[in-house]
């Protein structure tokens, strides 16, 4: 199969299977093995955990690019372009290099009759890609799990647990502990593996560490840290102590939620074996960039964020009392996939919020924004309450918090839908482009 362009590669992307984590990786066992075991080419860190695995995984990039290495950073989902998901050295991958690898991909399922999903796919063409870019390290955000999941054929030098919560229940379990069995299955025997647990899942953990022989470094036990005052000027400082780093470090990402992965990050790099200076990490902190998390919109008292599960709202609900006004507003521009546990998310953005503005993500199947405020309403009777489709719900949404300072506007509950409102904002309709507005909180 060849691709003529992005567009099509796109195309052909949509139309695989996308959801779901199946017990088995012989299928794609079988494709890299055809494309000569690109995953054994290069080192990596492999991230799993609930919430948190995106930013870690950008922030430890930088950290090493700071420090001279050659990079290659794989996450998910994407936004705006699926070369989003494969940068080498900060980079999103070239559209030629990309459709070169795609086409190799392909062709290797047909030499080997099987069939990859659409995570699988991306997950090979990550691999060849970054073997054929000589990087030094590559940096590997499992898609869901980690016992099966695809990025798991690469033999991390650390693995991480950034979280651990409730989510995707249905395919991981319905228990902490269960879910835990599946991402703690991408530790490795004698390597390390950094991660934060909630207390009543420390027996489980010690099991898997009996079980799979790695090296824990845990949160609150060999590595922790504070944030040291508020933000300003776009900074943040925060203190971390760790085992071979500690110190005072200033941060760009000024989140409540972002001091746990900012010391997932040094607890990784601190046990690493590849050498990084404290410069290089005083160097790459104050430049980090997370796009669609707590991601300021210019002129506007507005953020978005793609809090998607309920560990993830309690985070940005967190967030948003630091930042509202004394008798301030705050409404969610929100729209939830059927999948997710959309009821609890309501329930706690609910607690902050003076209005809800709702819709589905665009391209999705998502919850019927009807549905969401029937349960809105009896969970908050009286509550400033809008539903409808997706421009009209965002121009209301913006003309709300246009001019008034004293408000802000969050869009949250999905990744699909921040990437749908920063589309939005880029069109010719887009209220950025309706001349000077007020902001509360302009972006840095």
């Amino acid at each position: 199969m060849k691709f003529a362009d992005l567009s099509s590669a796109t195309e052909y992307l949509a139309s695989l299977t996308r959801h779901g984590v199946h017990p088995e990786l012989d299928s794609i066992s079988k494709v890299l093995s055809e494309l000569g075991s690109p995953q054994d080419k290069f080192p990596a860190i492999q991230i799993t955990g609930t919430n948190g695995k995106g930013s870690t995984s950008v922030i430890l990039d930088l950290i090493y690019r700071r420090a001279g290495l050659r990079t290659g950073l794989f996450t998910s989902p994407h936004l705006l372009d699926v070369r989003e998901r494969i940068r080498i050295d900060g980079t999103l991958v070239e559209t030629d290099v990309f459709l070169e690898a795609m086409q190799s991909v392909c062709l290797a399922q047909e030499k080997t009759g099987v069939t990859l999903t659409f995570f699988e796919t991306l997950t090979a063409v990550s691999f060849l890609v970054f073997s054929l870019s000589r990087i030094d390290l590559a940096v590997l955000e499992v898609g869901m799990g980690g016992r099966w999941d695809a990025t798991s054929l690469c033999v991390p030098e650390v693995s991480v647990l950034t979280s651990l919560a409730k989510d995707h229940t249905e395919i991981l379990g319905d228990t902490l502990e269960l879910i835990l069995q599946e991402k703690a299955a991408i530790g490795r025997s004698g390597k390390p593996f950094v991660a934060t647990l909630p207390p009543e899942v420390l027996p489980e953990w010690d099991r898997q560490r009996s079980l799979r022989g790695f090296r824990p470094l845990l949160r609150g036990q060999d590595f922790d840290g504070n944030w040291e005052g508020e933000a300003e000027a776009g900074e943040r400082a925060f203190s971390f102590f760790g085992q071979a780093l500690s110190g005072t470090y200033r941060t760009s990402l000024t989140a409540e939620y972002q001091l746990h992965n900012l010391l997932t990050a040094l607890a990784t790099v601190s046990v690493g074996p590849w050498p990084v200076s404290h410069e290089a990490v005083r160097g790459a902190l104050p430049h980090l960039f997370h796009s669609g998390r707590w991601e300021p919109v210019p002129g506007f008292s507005a953020f978005l964020d793609g809090a998607h599960n309920p560990e993830a709202a309690e985070h940005l609900v967190r967030q948003i009392q630091t930042v509202r006004q004394e008798n301030g507003k705050v409404a969610f521009l929100a729209g939830f996939l059927r999948e997710k546990d959309w009821r609890s998310m309501v329930h706690i953005l609910a607690e902050a919020a003076d209005a809800f503005f709702l819709t589905v993500p665009p391209g999705t199947n998502g919850v019927e924004p009807s549905t969401i405020a029937s349960y809105l309403t009896e969970q908050r009777p009286g509550i400033d309450c809008h539903a409808g489709s997706f421009r009209e719900i965002c121009q209301s949404a913006f003309n709300w918090v246009a001019g008034e300072p004293d408000r802000i506007l969050v869009v949250t509950g999905s990744l699909y839908l921040v990437a749908g409102v920063q589309k939005w904002l880029a069109g010719d309709d887009s209220p950025l482009h309706a001349g000077e507005r007020t902001s509360a909180s302009p972006p840095s």
